[in-house]
């Protein structure tokens, strides 16, 4: 009986301890994941939720910034309308967490995009998001994605 409760006991801590003992980056990394399968199938909704109302996103592809949840939307709605294949392939991702309410994510990625008419375009980028906890919620505060310059 002693050793059925023991082994009980050992299940409960390997399948609770993880989510009681997740500090901000792996909460954030649980989020931040599946959003690269949305972004990739075109989910906007799954995609943008992540993002605080008031978020800024500051794009390779955009000459100036995007302001705002409904902007930022907007932004991505139409990008996913340009290049309706998309395939991003993270790099040397690094998560940094500054007390229990803000992770900064670094990374670098290979962005290969294919517009309407088939052709394939390919981007070296590095990226930086700032994840805050508000109101007892992850999101986007800010990011930014830069092409990394061309190698002579």
């Amino acid at each position: 009986m002693k050793r059925s409760i023991a082994s009980f006991c050992a299940l409960i801590l390997v399948v609770l301890a993880p989510e009681i003992w997740a500090g901000p980056v792996e909460e954030v990394a649980q989020i931040a994941g599946p959003r690269l399968k949305a972004f990739q199938e075109g989910d906007i909704d799954a995609f943008t939720a992540a993002f605080a109302d008031n978020a800024v996103v500051n794009s390779s592809t955009s000459a100036f910034r995007v302001e705002g949840k409904e902007a930022i939307r907007a932004y991505y709605t139409e990008l996913f309308q340009i290049y309706p294949r998309r395939r991003f392939f993270v790099r040397q991702q690094a998560m940094r967490a500054y007390n229990d309410d803000l992770v900064i994510s670094n990374s670098y990625a290979v962005f290969n995009v294919t517009d309407q008419q088939g052709k394939v375009t390919g981007f070296q980028l590095r990226s930086s998001v700032a994840w805050a906890k508000l109101g007892g919620r992850w999101q986007i505060v800010e990011q930014h994605t830069s092409r990394l310059p061309v190698a002579p």
